[in-house]
């Protein structure tokens, strides 16, 4: 069995589409059981892993820039970027 790797997209596509948003909040609501709370229990574990990790996507800027191009050779001509070297400042590796 092939795994969806837009599961969850399709999931709260299928959620907003019924109007049940909200049905496990709080997942002690009567409401709450069945797949809709094994469901609930999935989203809340994946989002409790993901805390942990520091969330999704760190924002621009929180990391080093460990790209090229702000300042080297390409093909033996010289380039930079100013932009990138303001943005990211103290940051560059």
């Amino acid at each position: 069995m092939a795994k969806d790797k837009k599961w969850m997209q399709k999931v709260s596509a299928s959620i907003k589409r019924r109007g049940t948003k909200g049905k496990c909040t709080p997942i002690t609501k009567p409401g709450c059981t069945g797949r809709a709370k094994a469901l609930a229990k999935t989203f809340k574990k994946i989002a409790r892993e993901r805390k942990a990790m520091g969330g999704m996507t760190p924002k621009a800027g929180e990391q080093p820039y460990i790209g090229s191009y702000i300042s080297g050779s390409l093909g033996g001509v010289n380039v930079s970027n100013p932009s990138l070297v303001k943005f990211y400042g103290d940051k560059i590796k």
